[in-house]
């Protein structure tokens, strides 16, 4: 199954580039998403403040480790040693003579650390957030081979199959797309222009939780009401795990028949073409705003419920990379992945409907939601570190057809040793035109990351346009 991916890559001086939320050629960005390094085109990349401002020669910084983790050991084949951690990263690190094997303070060969071996690692990161371990000490022995349940490559949840700190699957905070209240004021957020409330008379759809209501799309169509006393008075999307198995929750048949229609949605897409621009910023600090970097544009071709990327240009250059070699922030996923992640069985998502609102001048209901670490299959990678997230956000939902029309969402309990503190992404639809029917596809996407410990963010606006139906590519041949 395809997945939602969001690529970040930090670059020398300059910051990395998600599915969620990277670096964006010609230089690095902090957020990614979409699912992103050094420039595509072999670019010196835009100059920006170093994480490592004092030593700037790579090889300094493997002495002292910067990143502490314990986790189970994936492969390790004597020049690259991958780890997955409980927080749900998968750490690639390379491994060098100077690399120090021990257990019980006593040196061992490396080649003790196989596969599913519990070890704690120390390792030093560069300016471009690639990984050199310098110490690993064998803590437990692999257990014995015996039938394993399937677990993402994304990271491992250690023997109960859980993912991270169990706490924190059950916290469940306010989506912070809009504005994290923990979060420093000086830092950006994925908005999309300010709110249109719009009163019906007729508000037949469903009722339910009140709660703050998130920002609709920069195209202002969608509409959210006004906010009652109640809404006003509501606090943090809370969700009882123990009294949702026993109580219906308000709204949940438009749940259900959304979560009938995804499936149906991926499998019911005709093959098709379209035109991806994807413009890319940069926001060094909130006083110079967000400056354009440049434009990646694609040939997105959706054949057999794949999505492949063809005749990729940045900055008006052709490149023979693919999207998630590029340097900088880019981000794949966004046309069928995300809809068939978020409403699997797999991914056990919670929803809560928080109001009723339009889209197009249609009857709509926003729901929020979150999936747990556990459960994620949103894809993250920035430089040796790559995670899997518990997420959060919120879904416009038509009431009549029971289609999506937007999705917000944001990476949850972020470690503290990945280089972003902060990862947004938000994809709307609309109904397109293919042949004779119509189809709902994506119509924009926006990204948004942030460097941790640093005011620079980056964000990612992409248009998909021109789409029309995709009969394949054929070579005749003139005897």
């Amino acid at each position: 199954m395809s997945k939602a991916v969001l690529v970040l890559i930090l670059i020398s001086a300059v910051p990395c580039a998600a599915q969620y939320p990277g670096q964006y050629p010609p230089g690095g960005y902090p957020p990614g998403q979409y699912p992103p390094g050094q420039g595509p085109t072999g670019g010196s990349g835009i100059p920006m403040p170093s994480r490592h401002k004092k030593d700037r020669n790579k090889t300094s910084d493997a002495s002292q480790p910067t990143i502490s983790a314990e986790g189970k050991t994936v492969s390790n084949d004597g020049r690259k040693l991958v780890v997955n951690t409980q927080d749900g990263r998968e750490l690639t690190m390379a491994v060098t003579p100077q690399t120090k094997f021990t257990r019980s303070g006593s040196d061992i060969p490396g080649e003790k650390i196989v596969p599913r071996t519990t070890v704690h690692v120390e390792a030093a990161q560069d300016n471009e957030a690639n990984l050199t371990v310098v110490s690993v000490e064998l803590l437990k022995d692999a257990p014995p081979e015996m039938p394993e349940a399937r677990t993402s490559t994304g990271g491992q949840r250690g023997a109960d199959g859980a993912g991270g700190n169990a706490a924190d699957d059950d916290v469940l905070t306010r989506p912070t797309i809009l504005k994290d209240p923990n979060e420093p004021a000086d830092r950006p957020i994925l908005k999309h222009g300010q709110s249109t409330y719009s009163p019906r008379d007729d508000d037949s759809g469903p009722s339910g939780p009140t709660l703050t209501p998130p920002r609709p799309a920069s195209t202002q169509t969608a509409q959210t009401k006004p906010q009652t006393d109640a809404q006003h008075d509501s606090g943090d999307f809370t969700i009882d795990g123990e009294k949702a198995t026993v109580q219906r929750i308000p709204g949940q048949e438009l749940v259900d028949r959304t979560k009938d229609w995804a499936v149906g949605f991926t499998q019911g897409l005709p093959n098709f073409v379209c035109q991806q621009m994807t413009t890319r910023y940069m926001e060094q600090s909130r006083s110079d705003g967000w400056q354009p970097l440049d434009v990646v544009t694609a040939k997105v071709v959706y054949e057999d419920g794949k999505e492949e990327y063809r005749d990729i240009t940045v900055g008006g250059r052709r490149t023979n990379k693919s999207m998630l070699e590029l340097g900088g922030s880019t981000s794949t996923g966004e046309f069928a992945s995300t809809l068939r992640s978020l409403f699997s069985q797999g991914s056990r998502a919670e929803f809560k409907l928080v109001q009723s609102t339009t889209v197009n001048g249609s009857a709509a209901a926003i729901y929020d939601f979150k999936v747990a670490l556990r459960n994620s299959d949103w894809y993250i990678s920035v430089g040796g570190q790559a995670l899997r997230p518990a997420y959060s956000g919120s879904v416009w939902i038509d009431k009549a057809s029971a289609e999506v029309r937007r999705i917000e969402m944001q990476a949850d309990n972020i470690p503290k040793d990945f280089p972003l503190d902060s990862i947004q992404w938000a994809v709307d639809y609309d109904e397109v035109s293919l042949g004779t029917s119509k189809f709902l596809l994506p119509v924009h996407a926006d990204n948004l990351g942030c460097q941790r410990g640093s005011p620079i963010c980056t964000k990612n606006s992409t248009d998909f346009r021109d789409y029309h139906k995709y009969t394949g590519e054929s070579t005749i041949t003139f005897k």
